[in-house]
């Protein structure tokens, strides 16, 4: 399965991400809005940058507001380098929450991880 980061370039969120909020904010300052921003959406970027998802079974909180949801291991394309990240998703498939992001140089190297989030 091994990819070079170049294949995975086309899905990198970020060039359009930083395009966007300059468009709407200009470009005093523009680092830390976007930085801002990627915080505050952080799960979906994960979410949405998927490039594999592996179910990880059933979401167990003592809070409703989860009910029904699952956790997912995703492997994903983001700011230029590769993550795995383990989401809570619903029913159906909205990411909810972020619980744990991993950043890796090499596709090879988060593809480990990912492999061995099961």
């Amino acid at each position: 399965m091994s990819q070079s980061q170049h294949d995975h370039a086309a899905f990198d969120r970020f060039p359009e991400l930083v395009r966007d909020l300059t468009a709407e904010f200009g470009s005093d300052g523009i680092g830390a809005i976007v930085d801002r921003f990627i915080a505050a959406e952080q799960a979906d970027f994960c979410w949405e940058g998927r490039l594999a998802e592996m179910n990880l079974g059933e979401f167990e909180s003592l809070d409703d507001e989860y009910e029904g949801c699952e956790r997912v291991a995703v492997l994903g394309y983001f700011r230029a380098q590769y993550y795995v990240a383990t989401c809570v998703v619903d029913q159906k498939r909205h990411v909810r929450a972020l619980l744990k992001v991993r950043r890796f140089e090499s596709f090879e190297s988060a593809e480990s991880a990912f492999l061995a989030s099961s």
